[in-house]
């Protein structure tokens, strides 16, 4: 043993070799969730649920727009909610946001209020085609044998509809107000914010993301989970939706041979191909749950919290 090695044993009083056995041996385990994790994901044909999921999504954005539209129109008016789907194509990859923006704002544009409120009415039920997607995938993640009867699941899915048009609304407002917050404290108090704090309004956007998928988690799946053993997975999906998103805004702006591949459908293929990474991701942080409650015994705190 060097003296280098005796110096930091006892400085630290655990003996190298012993903190290196605990290095290496949180490392294996790592890499026996994630392998767990991806084992699962393609027996469970994942990439089938991913493309599901993409597909139903795909199908119901512009639906849900238009309950999205009708729902914070009727609160906050009009002006309102064009601002808040600015501020939200703000923050998604350029690239799909020239995709759906002006499809979107085509749509919701110039129509009447009473036309835009019975054609949202649809668009609930069409948009929760994509609830039931991600529900699909939940249940198999985690072990559900016996689904929920039929009405109970379409209800639960357009609540959710519900539910993520409230988020989005959230999230877009707090993306305006945090700017517009900083500028008048900064005028007012002569206080000057430091640099970076621009990322505030990402930050407001994972935490409000992660905070949606801890409720789809614990209330979508037929058969509830443990609470409390829920944040590791959803950390992993923002994680991988994070570094997805900003991997593939890259990937395209130094890589555009995909508008020569696919024409005048460029922009569907790359939206769908986003929805099928986001789709991706979603399930496994499921499946890390599934992996990690496998690993440990439930105890009556488990069950309590998943009553």
């Amino acid at each position: 043993m060097t003296a280098a090695q005796r110096r930091q044993d006892a400085g630290s009083g655990v003996p190298g070799w012993i903190a290196a056995n605990i290095y290496w041996g949180r490392i294996k385990a790592l890499w026996r969730i994630a392998s767990s994790a991806l084992g699962r994901f393609s027996r469970q044909d994942g990439d089938a649920l991913s493309g599901y999921i993409a597909y139903s999504t795909f199908l119901s954005i512009f639906p849900f727009a238009i309950f999205a539209t009708a729902l914070i129109g009727a609160t906050l008016g009009r002006m309102e909610s064009d601002r808040l789907m600015d501020a939200l194509f703000g923050m998604a990859p350029p690239h799909i946001a020239q995709t759906l923006a002006p499809v979107l704002k085509g749509i919701t544009a110039g129509v009447r209020d009473g036309v835009l409120t019975i054609s949202a009415v649809g668009g609930l039920w069409v948009a929760s085609n994509a609830v039931e997607a991600i529900r699909v995938a939940f249940d198999r993640a985690y072990g559900v044998r016996r689904p929920r009867g039929y009405v109970r699941r379409r209800l639960r899915a357009l609540g959710f509809v519900v539910l993520a048009a409230a988020t989005f609304a959230l999230l877009g407002f707090l993306i305006i107000a945090a700017p517009l917050a900083l500028a008048l404290i900064e005028k007012y108090s002569g206080f000057s914010a430091p640099f970076g704090v621009g990322a505030l309004r990402y930050l407001i956007g994972v935490a409000i993301l992660a905070l949606f998928l801890f409720q789809i988690n614990l209330l979508l799946p037929s058969q509830r989970p443990p609470r409390r053993r829920l944040w590791p997975g959803i950390w992993v999906s923002v994680a991988l939706w994070t570094a997805g998103a900003g991997g593939f805004s890259v990937y395209l702006s130094y890589a555009p041979s995909y508008t020569i591949t696919y024409g005048a459908f460029a922009g569907v293929i790359v939206t769908l191909l986003f929805f099928y990474l986001t789709g991706a991701a979603i399930i496994l942080g499921a499946q890390v749950n599934a992996v990690l409650m496998a690993f440990r015994r439930p105890t009556a705190r488990d069950s309590e919290a998943s009553g």
